[in-house]
């Protein structure tokens, strides 16, 4: 595929990952993480990971803005491990780079899930408006009562990078070929 033809693809995919995070949806359920995984795997590092923190500050704005509960910006250092977790799965998408295929999309996109669990959680296990004590067992009960919207995350995560990862690979990567063979 060229340039351009990725270019639009790409465009696509951010505004439908921004959009369907300003759509009534499930706890975590978001095409963030596998939009993280796509442009890590088709794009430059460094263009994955700002795409990927444009998604999300973009859409944490709008939020904000549009009064969306729980969208938008709460405490810094928890914002900031949630945009760093979705970062290293745009490193995880590198990994993908010439390996696509139905059995390495849904492990990269289990090992982001569970990077963005244990970073994001500790992150708020810290964060003092959570009220978590500073021991082990506040600790675990801040594991266990994220456990379901892990569980929401993963299984958002699967699909949207199926679709995603499906949608070019078998239908827009091809058609962009053939065009470009018939020229």
């Amino acid at each position: 595929m060229n340039k351009q033809g990725i270019g639009w693809v790409v465009l696509a995919f951010f505004v439908v990952t921004v959009v369907i995070r300003l759509v009534p949806h499930g706890y975590n359920f978001t095409p963030v993480a596998a939009f993280a995984l796509f442009v890590g795997c088709y794009l430059s590092v460094g263009v994955g990971i700002a795409l990927t923190l444009g998604a999300m500050v973009l859409s944490d704005l709008l939020g904000h803005f549009l009064g969306i509960p729980s969208m938008g910006f709460y405490n810094l250092a928890t914002t900031l491990t949630v945009y760093f977790a979705l970062g290293l799965t745009a490193l995880i998408g590198r990994g993908l780079r010439g390996r696509v295929h139905v059995g390495t999309v849904p492990l990269a996109s289990m090992i982001g899930t569970i990077l963005f669990f244990l970073t994001t959680n500790f992150a708020c296990w810290l964060d003092p408006m959570m009220d978590y004590p500073r021991t082990l067992e506040g600790l675990t009960r801040c594991y266990v009562l994220a456990a379901p919207f892990a569980i929401n995350t993963l299984v958002g995560d699967l699909f949207y990078s199926a679709a995603l990862f499906g949608l070019y690979n078998w239908v827009i990567a091809p058609q962009f070929s053939a065009d470009e063979t018939s020229l």
